[in-house]
Parts: structure tokens; sequence; C-alpha cells
């Protein structure tokens, strides 16, 4: 259960920075949505601390929380048409939401930067990996997401990642009942956790999230390794 406690030690950090984001600007729907994210993190830690194996459970209440948190702050900041991108700070990673793809210099919680407000998500997922250099860049990252997402998590049946191009392709299959009604959501959990993985495992800059399909029986990603902000 160490990587839902990793989670919610994240989204407590997030929670106080909204909030104090909020304070700062005089916004109380901010403060409230930093308190609500908050919820998020307690229920992780609390899960985590259990005997039982609650991940699905414990998985499901995180991601109905964060959903309906992170869509708020997108709804105040106009980011629910924005591009979504994973970006690696020192030991951390963000998930950034902004219009302008691939932001390199942000820092956890909402900000500007390129002409346009960000919401920067930090996760640490970078002790769940094992590293093995002998490995081909897809065969890592789909060992990596097969661990996380199928042997932890429960979150599906399988995960398979094939390279085109320089572009990952990663077919994710046997979707939980629990998580699948988001696909439909601005906030998806699979996403969000695919591009945190892929950060870590694949040691990039920024990964940047090109296309979202939803596919027979699951969901395909379309990721991309960037170094700077540009467009590719």
């Amino acid at each position: 259960m160490n990587y839902l406690l990793i989670l919610g030690v994240n989204i407590l950090v997030i929670s106080v920075l909204v909030a104090i984001y909020g304070v700062l600007i005089g916004d109380g729907g901010l403060v409230g949505i930093g308190f609500s994210i908050s919820l998020v993190g307690g229920v992780l830690i609390v899960y985590s601390a259990t005997p039982q194996d609650p991940s699905l459970a414990a998985l499901a209440n995180y991601s109905d929380l964060l959903v309906n948190s992170v869509t708020s702050i997108l709804e105040d900041l106009d980011l629910l048409e924005s591009q979504l991108c994973s970006v690696k700070r020192g030991e951390s990673i963000l998930l950034v939401y902004s219009k302008t793809p691939c932001l390199l210099e942000v820092d956890p919680g909402v900000g500007f930067a390129g002409g346009s407000p960000y919401l920067a998500l930090p996760v640490n997922v970078l002790n769940v990996l094992v590293e093995s250099f002998s490995e081909s860049t897809n065969t890592l990252l789909e060992r990596t997401l097969i661990a996380i997402l199928v042997g932890e998590l429960s979150a599906c049946r399988s995960v398979k990642v094939e390279v085109e191009n320089g572009f990952y392709r990663v077919y994710i299959t046997g979707l939980t009942e629990v998580l699948k009604k988001y696909l439909e959501r601005p906030v998806d959990p699979y996403t969000l956790l695919v591009l945190a993985i892929s950060s870590a495992a694949l040691r990039a800059e920024c990964i940047r999230l090109v296309e979202r399909r939803i596919i027979s029986d699951g969901v395909l990603l379309v990721l991309k390794a960037e170094s700077s902000g540009a467009e590719s």
C-alpha cells in the first residue's frame, strides 16, 4: 500500500498550495477547493494504513474526490480544454494542465506561464520503479505500468506499450468498472497515472499527452517525450 500513501501525501501538499493561493488572491472558492482536495489525501493515507487489501476501494474513493476537485479548479481557471503533460522536477513529477503545451518552468499549485494559467499537481513515483538499463524503453515502461496498474492497484487486466516514430502508444484493457466511468470526464485517473509513471520510467523532461481514445474494452493513450516547451 506504499503507492497509495505516496499519492495521499502528495495530494495533501497540493491541497495546501491551492488553499494558500486562494487566500492570496481573495478567492474563497479556491480555498474551499483546497480543503476538498485535502480529503483525497486523507482518504488515501487512511486506506494505506488499513490491515486489509483495500487497493481498489481506496482507488475508487481517491478517484471520485480527485476528479471532482480538480475538475472544479480547471473550470475556475478556464482550463477544461487545456493540454496535459507530466514534467520532471528533481525527485518529483508535476502533472500540468495548461493551454501552452509542455511547460517546463512551473511550480506546484496554480500559476501563470506562457501566457496561460496552469494547474500543476505534484506526485512522486520514483521509488516504486525497478530500473534495468538492459531493457528497451518501451519494455521498461510496459513492465512498470503492469507492476503498478495491474499488480499494485488492480486498475486493469493488461497493459501493452508500442513505440512508433518517437510516440508511445499505451493500450490499457480490462478496465475496472469503478474507474471506467471517468473516461468521459475532463480528469481521468488512468491518464494521470500513466503520465506520472511514464515520466519516472523514461526519465524525460516532459511527457505530453498527444491523444486519448476509448477503444474496445479499454483506452489508448498516445504519449510523446519532449525536452522543451515547443510543440512537435
